[in-house]
C-alpha cells in the first residue's frame, strides 16, 4: 500500500511537471506574440530554454502546497468540472494578450472571471486560500526574476516591474490549482503513508 501511494504520487507530480511545463510555455507564447513581455536571450519561438522547465517546477510546487492545504480543510463535494476551470484560466491568459493596451479592462475582466468561479464553486475556502496565496507569491517571484535581467514586461502600468493586473491573473490560476489539488487530495492512493505500529512481544517471549 505504501509503495503504491509513493508510486502514484511520483507519477502524478511527474505528469504535472511535463504537462505544466508544456502548457505553461504554450500560454506564455500568448505574451511573447502579443509583445506583453520580452526575454533577454530568446531561443526557439522567442523563448529561452528554461521557460518550460520553470513552469513545470512551478506547477509541481503549487500542487504540493495546494494538496497540503486541501487535506487540512473541510471541503464539500464540488461539482464544477476540471475542464471548466482550465478553460477559464486559458481565457484569462488570452485576455491579457489580446487587450494588452487596456490594462484596467484586463484587470476588471479577470476579477469578474475569478468572482464568477468563486460563486459557482462550493469549495470556496480552498479556492480562496490557494488563489490569494498565488496572487501574492506569483508576482513577487516574477518581480525578482525581472531584476535578474532574464526578461521584462513591456506593458504599462507596472508595479514592482510586473503588470498591475498580474496578481489577478494569479487569482485565476489559483482556481485551476485548487481544482487539481482537490482531485488529488480526494484520491485514496494519495493518503499520507501511516507508519506501522511496532509489534508487541508476547508475554512468554
Amino acid at each position: 500500500m505504501a509503495q503504491s501511494s509513493v508510486r502514484a504520487r511520483t507519477q502524478t507530480f511527474l505528469a504535472a511537471f511535463i504537462v505544466g511545463g508544456l502548457g505553461g510555455a504554450l500560454l506564455d507564447q500568448i505574451h511573447v506574440r502579443a509583445h506583453v513581455l520580452r526575454y533577454a536571450h530568446p531561443g526557439l519561438a522567442g523563448q529561452p530554454w528554461w521557460v518550460a522547465p520553470q513552469f513545470g517546477i512551478a506547477v509541481v510546487l503549487i500542487l504540493v502546497a495546494s494538496v497540503t492545504i486541501a487535506r487540512r480543510m473541510v471541503s464539500s463535494r464540488d461539482l464544477v468540472p476540471f475542464v471548466v476551470d482550465a478553460t477559464i484560466f486559458v481565457i484569462a491568459y488570452v485576455v491579457t494578450g489580446v487587450l494588452r493596451r487596456y490594462p484596467w479592462a484586463i484587470a476588471m475582466i479577470l476579477v469578474v472571471l475569478w468572482v464568477a468561479m468563486l460563486l459557482v464553486h462550493q469549495d470556496r475556502a480552498l479556492l480562496s486560500t490557494v488563489s490569494l496565496g498565488l496572487a501574492v507569491a506569483g508576482p513577487i517571484y516574477e518581480s525578482l526574476l525581472t531584476w535578474t535581467g532574464a526578461f521584462r514586461y513591456t506593458v504599462t502600468p507596472l508595479a514592482l516591474r510586473v503588470p498591475a493586473w498580474l496578481p489577478v491573473l494569479y487569482l485565476n490560476a489559483g482556481v485551476l490549482g485548487a481544482s487539481v489539488a482537490r482531485a488529488i487530495a480526494s484520491n485514496h492512493r494519495f493518503e499520507p503513508v501511516q507508519k506501522a505500529a511496532p509489534a508487541r512481544s508476547s508475554p512468554g517471549a
